[in-house]
């Protein structure tokens, strides 16, 4: 019968969830698995990538259940911080492209126009937003078959969550994590706020960081004021000729700290808004500057000349130039020299032919003017190329800075690495009073409320000091104890720990949890998401004793998850009964640590890494994290999602456009962990014909098992059909348990339906009732953690009792595992697949073949080579065929035993006549006087046909 997936997807996710199918309590009699992904932020629907990541969780936490463990895997929702407050804002405020936006998500779940437009109007309320998104999240990972406890849900904005969270910021202070300063960060300028990762548009895909620029200070001659220019590259500064401005931006003379500087209008706000006293005294066309000369930090004279290229939003707005080193500066003089009208309109003709390069740095496979050598090699004609000369300038710089030595022109700092000299030429400039610190962004950001995202400093701003006395130290510790996959990011760990160093974690705005000794700040959302794991352990019994936020002191969670304090000591403070203060910790002991926390790559940088700091500075090593898995990116048809190419798939259309097994079959079988995966429609749709046909199979096993004889028959292709299965079983094992799971789709399903196909044309009637008997409800059960929807059909179908998702992961029958007969028959399928190619190819019309079996001779020297040889280009062969086909084969050819081609052949001639509709005949290549028989190779014989 046909099967209607849909259907049967609602049928078991209702069952699921009215049963409580995945609402685990603590049971000592089993081992415990505690698995999490990271919870949604609810400011609007999640995509495919989501999908994604989710899918491979569930993929992993039902095969762990299925294996014996006592499985958790809960979820909540984050609203901390910014992101949903800017959604409301625009929608009360009736801005046209957020109405648009959250017309077409709510749309995807409301059919009815007016009611989309009533619920979206609802969202001026930021509550209204968090209820209905966490509610269709919840809709959504149940449409994909998410085997979630939802009992332990909650949001970051509860207040039994904000009474734990207070108690984490009450422990880092105490540890002295906590500090406040004045500090640079990143700062929307309409909230008036410090941004974080999750307050600026695009944030988590196309991070932000500070990045800080030297302000250099050139006195204009002739006047007490300095035009100030800013670079990262403070260490050229032995090398500047000329100063650049843009002559067609407006500029302003400001009172900086006492001093009159000339800088960009946008710079002039940003200075202001880092600790420098700002008054603009006047605006000044960037003309006006141009021919005028400026004494630099060192004391030479230079120029202003007119540079296009020079940019007023990035950092002061003026560029010093450096034309030795910098491909932008030489091209830029460059342009100009043969530039006879603009030379003339501003008389510097003179001025511009009498620069010289300045060699400052020696770096190996340049010359003293690399700037000069990179852009004639990179074949660059004029200032205008920014994508060649950005490029030229990354590797230059690279270069120079790793490799680069400051060359006679520089001073004391002469014969320095550039990466040990720099901040010694910095400290040495700041020391002359000729430069200061300008911190600017890495790129341009605008925050989610649609302001701009600058740098700032923050008077009084608390940070999270990751360079704290050992705790660097600690998390090293934990890194190097927890099991990372893929383990190539655990590099990637290790740098970043290396690179943190004071974060901002609090702002003045936005929702979440206020610091519990400066209520005036609430504390930043990716500094609030980092033990909640521990807060999945407790809720649910928080909740069952009806404890009140109040109740939820820093002695109640010290004795809960540090066991500091006595249950009836801690029950007067707190105003809880001693046992239920037992019950609660009982239950995080049970559960805790956290087994495996699966997400994205992306996270590296900032969650996981506060995720393992975090966990190291309030808990000690028992209840540290044991493991990390990750997933790369997702991308569709070769490109990157977005909503501006229109190629979003939102995860609520995920189970209407393909279905959720569908779509889980797909994804793990798609792309490794590691590797970016490219959605493509067309192989989906392949996909779907391969499940299909295997959820049809395993409906006609089911039935064949009925017929199965009670005795195994004696037949090769039984006892290869029963090894394929079991070698699956072992290998589909193998993969899970790495997070492989690409080759456990490729071994428990299309091997085997592959290896189905070939049987079944090798087989009885009564062979293959014996064998569906014998694999069909396993079968069921080895691709369950990937399609649970069917699977459950399926198994309910078959006579299982009680949910696949419960029953026990197959064991590996080793006795019937048999790989020289394995060997043998995949041998004897090889040659059935080259003989229907071969009489597909032929032009005539044949009715014999000829099976030639290569020579003993050929088998055994080819058997030596492989010996002696560790490449192709080792292989020492007098046959020269045989050589060409052992090089093109090598690696294959390596893992192969000699085999008995004849005898595994001869036995199958009857089944190979039959099913190639031809009259074959197997002989040994020293038997036959066949002309072709020379082209028999080991594991390849010749086929002629006739």
């Amino acid at each position: 019968m046909a099967l209607d997936f849909r259907a049967i997807e609602d049928k078991w996710q209702r069952r699921w969830y009215s049963e409580k199918a995945f609402e685990p309590a603590p049971d000592e009699r089993k081992p415990k698995f505690f698995f999490t992904v990271p919870y949604p932020y609810v400011s609007g629907t999640l995509h495919v990538g989501h999908g994604r990541t989710y899918t491979y969780g569930d993929v992993i936490a039902r095969f762990k259940r299925m294996q014996g463990f006592n499985l958790l895997w809960p979820m909540a929702f984050h609203i901390t911080g910014t992101p949903v407050l800017a959604v409301s804002a625009k929608i009360a405020a009736g801005d046209l492209e957020a109405l648009k936006l959250y017309k077409d998500y709510v749309g995807t779940y409301e059919k009815d126009a007016k009611t989309v437009e009533k619920i979206v109007k609802s969202f001026a309320d930021p509550k209204k937003v968090v209820e209905y998104f966490s509610s269709k999240i919840i809709e959504d990972f149940k449409s994909l078959g998410y085997s979630l406890d939802l009992s332990r849900q909650f949001t970051t904005g509860d207040r039994e969550y904000n009474k734990f969270v207070e108690w984490q910021f009450h422990k880092y202070k105490k540890k002295g994590y906590l500090k406040q300063a004045a500090y640079p960060l990143l700062y929307c300028k309409s909230c008036a706020n410090a941004a974080g990762e999750d307050d600026i548009q695009d944030g988590d895909t196309n991070p932000v960081d500070l990045q800080t620029f030297i302000a250099l200070k050139f006195k204009v001659e002739g006047e007490n004021a300095f035009i100030v220019s800013s670079t990262l590259r403070p260490e050229t500064v032995f090398g500047i000729t000329n100063m650049f401005v843009n002559p067609s931006v407006e500029y302003v003379k400001a009172t900086v700290d006492g001093e009159t500087w000339y800088v960009s209008q946008p710079a002039a706000e940003k200075l202001a808004l880092q600790n420098h006293s700002v008054r603009v005294l006047e605006k000044i066309s960037g003309e006006k500057f141009i021919g005028k000369t400026l004494v630099s930090p060192l004391g030479t004279k230079v120029t202003v000349l007119p540079a296009s290229f020079v940019d007023p939003e990035n950092a002061s707005g003026f560029v010093h130039s450096v034309p030795a080193h910098a491909p932008y500066d030489w091209m830029a003089l460059a342009d100009l020299k043969k530039d006879e009208k603009t030379l003339q309109k501003y008389g510097i003709a003179e001025a511009v032919n009498a620069i010289k390069p300045i060699p400052l740095i020696s770096s190996p496979g340049y010359g003293e003017l690399p700037a000069v050598e990179i852009c004639e090699r990179m074949k660059i004609a004029n200032a205008r190329e920014k994508p060649k000369l950005d490029k030229a300038t990354a590797e230059l710089y690279k270069k120079e800075f790793y490799e680069g030595t400051l060359g006679r022109n520089c001073g004391e700092f002469a014969g320095r690495k550039i990466d040990e000299a720099k901040d010694d030429v910095i400290a040495w400039l700041k020391k002359k009073k000729v430069a200061a610190d300008f911190y600017e962004t890495t790129r341009p950001a605008k925050c989610r409320c649609g302001g701009q995202v600058i740098a700032a400093v923050m008077e009084n701003q608390w940070f999270i000091d990751f360079n704290a006395h050992g705790w660097k130290d600690r998390a090293n510790d934990c890194l190097e104890r927890m099991f990372i996959f893929p383990s190539n990011y655990k590099k990637q760990f290790e740098d970043i720990f290396a690179w943190l160093d004071k974060r901002p974690c609090a702002r003045r705005r936005g929702l979440g949890t206020q610091l519990p000794f400066a209520n005036e700040w609430i504390i930043e959302s990716l500094s609030d998401s980092t033990i909640y794991m521990a807060f999945y352990t407790v809720i649910k019994q928080i909740r069952r004793f009806g404890l009140k936020p109040e109740q939820l002191r820093e002695e109640f969670f010290d004795f809960v998850f540090l066991g500091e304090g006595t249950a009836e000591t801690v029950a007067k403070t707190c105003g809880v009964q001693p046992l239920v203060l037992k019950s609660i910790r009982k239950e995080f002991e049970y559960w805790y640590p956290n087994d495996l926390r699966h997400t994205a790559v992306a996270h590296i940088t900032n969650h996981l890494s506060f995720f393992i700091f975090a966990h190291t500075a309030v808990f000690g090593p028992k209840h540290w994290p044991r493991a990390l898995s990750l997933n790369e990116m997702l991308v569709r048809e070769g490109a990157k999602m977005s909503k501006s190419k229109g190629n979003v798939i939102i995860l609520s259309s995920i189970k209407e456009k393909y279905g959720a097994d569908l779509f889980r079959l797909y994804v793990s079988a798609a792309a490794e962990f590691g590797s970016v995966l490219d959605f493509r429609d067309r192989d989906l749709e392949a996909t779907r014909r391969s499940f299909v046909k295997w959820a049809e199979l395993v409906l006609l096993l089911t039935e064949l098992s009925e017929k199965a004889p009670k005795k195994q028959p004696d037949s090769i292709a039984v006892k290869w059909m029963l090894s394929k299965f079991e070698t699956s079983v072992l290998e589909s094992t193998k993969a899970l348990e790495e997070f492989s799971l690409r080759n456990y789709v490729q071994s428990s399903f299309y091997s085997l339906l592959n290896a189905w196909d070939y049987f079944s044309r090798r087989s009885t009637e009564d062979e293959k009732a014996f064998v569906a008997k014998e694999i069909a409800e396993r079968w069921i059960l080895l691709l369950c953690p990937m399609v649970p929807h069917v699977c459950e059909e399926l198994w309910e179908q078959s006579g299982g009792k009680g949910f696949a998702s419960h029953a026990a992961w197959p064991e590996v029958r080793e006795e019937r595992i048999a790989l020289e007969i394995e060997e043998a028959e995949d041998y004897v399928a090889a040659v059935f697949a080259d003989l229907r190619k071969v009489k597909e190819l032929v032009k005539i019309k044949a009715t014999k073949a000829t099976v030639i079996i290569g020579s003993k001779a050929k088998a055994d020297a080819l058997s030596k080579a492989l010996e002696k040889a560790a490449k192709p280009e080792e292989l020492v062969l007098t046959d020269e065929a045989l050589k060409q086909y052992a090089s093109r084969n090598f690696f294959e050819l390596r893992g192969r035993k000699q085999l008995d081609e004849f005898g595994a052949l001869k036995q199958a001639t009857a089944f190979l006549s039959k099913e190639s509709g031809l009259e074959v005949k197997v002989e040994r290549e020293e038997d036959s006087v066949e002309e072709k028989r020379v082209r028999a190779m080991p594991f390849k014989p010749s086929i002629v046909l006739a």
